[in-house]
């Protein structure tokens, strides 16, 4: 936990770094010569015939002497990412019995450190509209604490596989441009039964500075975006697993209050709830006793409600050349922080 707040720390200073290093750069190039294709640029443009089957409509475009960027890629994106998520409407079964509310428990919003190793091929169908494909692998540490009426805090370190498409639509101006992003994912998460749906929607405007080098720039961006997911959330552990978790204070500690705080809460339980309760003390003394309790598996069902769901992401990309460049994105709002890192290859066909 104390790396993971270190991490974060980092991560926050990173992104002071990059808001500086946003609002020192423009100025300076703002005042820089930005060179702009001549007459004969464009008129050398128009004479060549663009070379690529992609995107549909190149060689209109080219006829108007603007230079398209190369229209077929591969990027590779490292992301860190901490969000904060509520769990509502808690619900768990043993075996095979019907799903029980346990509302009488409080949890703290749960606490998720991510890291994302994200693939994408994409291809600019039109001169304005990109298509791509994502595969991504993210490993995560979530935290979760119950406050009510006992105090536990359980680690868990699920791991993800994600498919998933999207498209970009963009139009460019001079030196500034605007790009709209949206995406679909499907999270197929060790954790859960079911897969986790996602959708990514961004807005992002930007400039473009010309470092004296063809094809050679700096583009900084500013945007903001929204981030979707299933809330419904099931899944199963079983009970040896789940006392598995915590070591032998631990298990001695929680049977030791529910045992002191009963008295003031369990009265008030419904008749499923009780028998829930009952079921779990008697589980955990047979565990403690060094009986065997068998496999029985504990399902569990929850709403993920994300404290936040918009950020504000800042950018920095360099480009150098037409086929190589290279981006940082910081993004910040509320119960959500992320720190992104991106190389990407371009070339045509």
């Amino acid at each position: 936990m104390k790396t993971l707040i270190k991490v974060t720390q980092k991560m926050r200073k990173s992104i002071g770094a990059l808001l500086l290093l946003l609002f020192v750069l423009t100025p300076l190039l703002s005042n820089s010569q930005v060179n702009r294709l001549s007459k004969e640029e464009r008129d050398s443009l128009r004479a060549i015939p663009y070379p690529h089957t992609l995107p549909i409509f190149g060689q209109r475009v080219r006829n108007k002497g603007i230079d398209l960027p190369l229209p077929l890629g591969f990027m590779v994106t490292y992301i860190h990412q901490r969000t904060e998520v509520n769990l509502e409407d808690p619900r768990i079964a043993l075996g095979g019995s019907d799903f029980v509310s346990i509302d009488f428990v409080d949890f703290e919003p749960v606490e998720n450190y991510t890291n994302v190793v994200n693939f994408r091929a994409d291809a600019w169908v039109f001169p304005f509209l990109n298509l791509y494909g994502i595969y991504a692998h993210s490993k995560s540490d979530s935290f979760v604490r119950i406050t009510f009426p006992i105090e536990l805090d359980i680690h868990r370190t699920p791991t993800a596989n994600t498919y998933g498409f999207g498209s970009v639509l963009a139009y460019g101006m001079e030196d500034y441009f605007a790009a709209f992003n949206l995406n679909y994912s499907w999270s197929h998460t060790s954790a859960l039964d079911r897969p986790v749906q996602g959708r990514v929607m961004s807005l992002r405007l930007g400039r473009s500075f010309e470092l004296g080098r063809k094809n050679q720039s700096i583009n900084a961006s500013i945007g903001f975006q929204n981030q979707k997911i299933t809330r419904d959330s099931s899944g199963e552990l079983t009970v040896d697993e789940i006392f598995g978790l915590l070591d032998q204070d631990n298990l001695n500690d929680l049977k030791d209050q529910i045992a002191d705080t009963a008295q003031n809460w369990y009265d008030d339980l419904s008749l499923p709830q009780k028998v829930v309760v009952d079921q779990l003390v008697d589980l955990l003394q047979d565990y403690l006793d060094g009986k065997d309790v068998g496999q029985t598996p504990l399902r569990y069902n929850f709403d993920k409600v994300p404290v936040g769901e918009w950020s504000v992401q800042l950018g920095v990309q360099y480009n150098h050349n037409k086929h190589w460049w290279f981006r940082l994105e910081a993004g910040i709002g509320r119960g959500r922080e992320q720190i992104m890192t991106s190389v990407n290859y371009r070339f045509g066909l």
